[in-house]
């Protein structure tokens, strides 16, 4: 899909009823706008394009300030296009008891520190096809984590370009970008609590890091490969690049020990490819050991080939195993988070004006990988987030169908050298590789975890 234009400047109504841009035209190298309003499904969609184009941008601003005074003054809240069939998806209105309702979904739909993402993954759900027919109840019960999941997914794909196909139940997502199709399953590491446990020193994650959370990650991958009806083997997926999506959700924050979403990424990455970094742990101190390399010394790598902990024992190398050769990669993302949607809502001014966030974490700063802390206002001018910001596809060196680089511009890419058994990392601009969130009311404060 080729873009023919970019947005430059964006505008609202005061009732927010109607949004207009200042679009660049790549072609002509000229300025227009769009105004766009609210259809019957609540949806934004164009009322009028400008039929004149302008040298600048201040000049095709002050065109559209004349034309969209007649929307300002006409009192309508929804234009009907003649075309809306599906019903709305209000994914906010109740259609489980409250006892049956998740408890994060009934502090996410009633608590004003939570505005911002309320509001904002409304928009999401307004455009969003219910292809199962389940997912309202499902987000409001017991499948919150993973349909979440999924929203993220949805507009993680959508500001990459793609197109999507609705019209088949599996797998989740059946996209398209340039014309070439990539399909894609989400799934998540959900809680086992006669299996799960906490982590909170360095000792511990990088312990737990090893064998732990590769088998947590192990066994909702291990699943999808396993399955009866396998996915590649769908007639509109077959050929095409397949991915398996993932995210962490298993460990939650306590006031003690930090959400496993935090720290897990680790044991994904051993899991997937087998290697590991080797470690030296003493008490609580954690360091890399390092041995002589042809450039000098670097940290040792460990090949593991089996994950054991406590009676549970799987083969490493997810990418290895049979049937994996039919994954193209796993897209992963620590960022799925109620908080992630409730920072975007704040950035597009849908919260409460009077809710602070205070963000911090550790980013990759370089394209050589090297890890810093940041700490900033998301009220700040200068603050920006992209929703592929925590995302990484880690590629699938022996794949039948490989996901091109460019498929997804905008996201972190990973691959292992299977001469070196190296990890070849390629990251976006501070990629965000973990990072804690303080939201401060003026009458109580909450911190959560992406």
């Amino acid at each position: 899909m080729t873009m023919m234009a970019a947005e430059v400047r964006h505008y609202e109504t005061p009732d927010k009823s109607n949004l207009a841009i200042v679009v660049f035209d790549k072609t002509d190298s000229d300025f227009g706008y769009i105004i766009l309003g609210r259809d019957g499904r609540k949806i934004f969609r164009c009322l009028e394009v400008g039929n004149e184009f302008y040298a600048s941008a201040d000049a095709a601003e002050e065109a559209l300030n004349e034309a969209i005074k007649p929307y300002e003054a006409d009192g309508i809240s929804e234009y009907s296009q003649g075309d809306e069939v599906k019903p709305i998806l209000d994914i906010f209105a109740p259609i489980v008891a409250d006892d049956k309702q998740h408890d994060y979904f009934k502090v996410l739909s009633s608590n004003e520190m939570r505005s911002a993402a309320r509001n904002l993954i409304q928009e999401i759900a307004y455009s969003f096809v219910d292809v199962d027919g389940n997912y309202i109840e499902q987000f409001q019960t017991t499948g919150f984590d993973q349909r979440l999941w999924e929203l993220f997914l949805y507009v993680l794909f959508h500001k990459e370009g793609f197109e999507f196909d609705n019209t088949k139940p599996a797998p989740d997502f059946s996209l398209s970008r340039f014309g070439m199709p990539v399909f894609v399953e989400a799934v998540t590491v959900g809680q086992n609590p006669d299996f799960d446990v906490p982590a909170d020193t360095a000792a511990q994650i990088a312990e737990l890091s090893q064998n732990y959370m590769p088998i947590k990650f192990g066994s909702p991958l291990f699943s999808k490969i396993n399955r009866k009806n396998k996915y590649w083997d769908l007639p509109h997926v077959a050929g095409h690049p397949f991915v398996l999506a993932i995210h962490d959700y298993h460990g939650l924050a306590t006031s003690d020990t930090p959400g496993s979403m935090t720290w897990s990424r680790a044991g994904l990455v051993n899991y997937l490819y087998g290697v590991r970094d080797d470690v030296i742990i003493e008490g609580e101190t954690v360091r890399p050991r390092m041995v002589v390399g042809k450039y000098g010394l670097e940290p040792s790598i460990k090949i593991t080939t089996e994950h054991t902990y406590g009676d549970k024992t799987i083969p490493s190398r997810f990418f290895g195993l049979p049937d994996a050769e039919n994954v193209s990669a796993v897209l992963f993302s620590n960022g799925a988070t109620v908080t992630t949607f409730g920072r975007m809502g704040k950035i597009a001014g849908l919260g409460d004006h009077d809710v602070k966030m205070l963000r911090m974490g550790m980013w990759v700063s370089d394209e050589m990988g090297t890890t810093q802390p940041f700490a900033t206002d998301v009220d700040a001018d200068d603050y920006d987030e992209a929703w592929g910001d925590t995302v990484t596809m880690f590629h699938n060196p022996w794949a039948k169908n490989p996901v091109p680089d460019e498929l997804f511009p905008n996201i972190s890419h990973a691959i292992l050298d299977p001469l070196t058994n190296q990890v070849r990392y390629r990251f976006t601009p501070k990629h965000v590789l973990t990072s804690m969130t303080t939201v401060i009311v003026p009458t109580n404060d909450d911190t959560t975890e992406d």
